[in-house]
């Protein structure tokens, strides 16, 4: 059986999609690994998966509302990445994979797969680049105006040099691998055209647990901004779009938020700092949401209408191509009055139209095939 590292950051989105994966490739007798720090280790070894250990450096909180904001937060991942890669290298130190398998954002993958000349799988948890979409130039034109390119040029260079590692550019960890996992169904994608055999589109690996919670009230409304982004004013305009409404809700609000912020809640809402995001999804009848791609997925897949609210470009796109399939309504987070939640939401849970095209859509989640597939893919792949 094989070693196959798996290189993901920590944030919910990146990770959650490759865990059922892991878990079926330990059940079919190989050996996983994680490099993760302690905030990633329990979801990992749930899965049977081991981890190799590193401390992250101490991280600044920048909200990303501008695109110099933007450039600084990508600068700021490499400096995660300067800090915890030698960690990881220690941590591999003659126990190299057989295969690599790395989120879009995981630059250490791509490194590490250069440096020990080892294959690598790229994981999309995002949209994935084609000649049809190259968010990397998004990120490269991003950076051309920005105050942090020079010193993220100079420091990339500083990494390679130091750990022996070929020439890269920026560009090129948005690049497509030799071969590449999306978890989405092809359908989903935009300019789905441009794909060839390069690609497995697996669609989501997280799917509804409907016994895992049992809902309050019907028909209910969940909405939720994911693990990164934190804005109580969005919250607080909730509780007044959906107070007194015929119908219950559910805000998770993230960690970052106490609840009790929102003051007193009307009966017909609750608000907590998680919950179980795809059992909660499985009851629910209407999904207000940053359109995070993850969360977009596991709506998808539990047949969920969208109220999509992007914070982020890459948002932006996943909620346009949302407005574009008939599955749901878009809004910037400016635009999201108390008085537009509340009526696009209600016009959501009586679209019967909108949910006929979920139900063709959760047909192709179906036949996209999951971590099932995904295994399918890895193993196909092993030298």
């Amino acid at each position: 059986m094989a070693h196959i590292a798996f290189i993901s950051l920590a944030e919910s989105g990146h990770l959650n999609p490759t865990l059922p994966i892991a878990a079926e490739l330990v059940a079919c007798g190989h050996r996983v690994t994680f490099p993760a720090d302690d905030a990633m280790a329990a979801r990992i070894r749930a899965t049977g998966a081991q981890t190799i250990p590193y401390v992250p450096a101490p991280a600044e909180t920048i909200v990303i509302d501008s695109m110099d904001a933007a450039a600084r937060a990508t600068l700021n991942m490499l400096k995660q990445l300067e800090h915890a890669l030698p960690q990881i290298e220690a941590g591999y130190a003659g126990d190299h994979p057989d295969l690599i398998v790395n989120d879009w954002l995981a630059w250490d993958g791509p490194m590490l797969a250069a440096k020990w000349h080892t294959p690598r799988i790229q994981s999309w948890s995002s949209f994935a680049a084609s000649e049809g979409y190259d968010f990397g130039k998004f990120i490269v034109d991003m950076f051309a105006g920005s105050s942090s390119k020079a010193e993220f040029d100079t420091l990339l260079t500083a990494i390679l040099e130091r750990h022996g590692i070929p020439s890269m550019e920026l560009h090129d960890f948005y690049k497509p691998a030799d071969f590449n996992l999306v978890y989405q169904p092809k359908a989903f994608h935009v300019h789905n055209e441009t794909f060839d055999d390069r690609y497995a589109f697996v669609g989501p690996t997280n799917l509804p647990e409907p016994q895992d919670y049992t809902p309050p009230g019907r028909p209910l409304v969940y909405a939720a901004l994911g693990t990164i982004i934190s804005d109580p004013d969005f919250f607080h305009t909730c509780v007044q779009a959906f107070a007194g409404q015929p119908y219950h809700v559910v805000l998770s609000v993230g960690r970052a938020i106490d609840p009790a912020v929102l003051g007193p809640l009307p009966d017909n809402i609750e608000a907590h700092q998680f919950v179980p995001q795809t059992s909660v999804l499985a009851h629910a009848d209407a999904f207000v949401t940053h359109a995070g791609m993850n969360s977009t997925m596991e709506a998808l897949a539990a047949g969920v209408p969208m109220l999509a609210l992007p914070y982020t470009p890459e948002q932006q796109t996943t909620a346009e191509r949302i407005a574009e399939l008939g599955l749901g309504h878009t809004l910037t987070p400016t635009d999201a009055t108390a008085d537009q939640l509340r009526t696009i939401v209600a016009d959501l849970l009586d679209d019967t139209v909108t949910r006929q095209r979920h139900t063709a859509m959760q047909e192709e989640v179906r036949r996209a095939g999951g971590a099932p597939a995904a295994v399918d893919a890895i193993e196909a792949r092993l030298p």
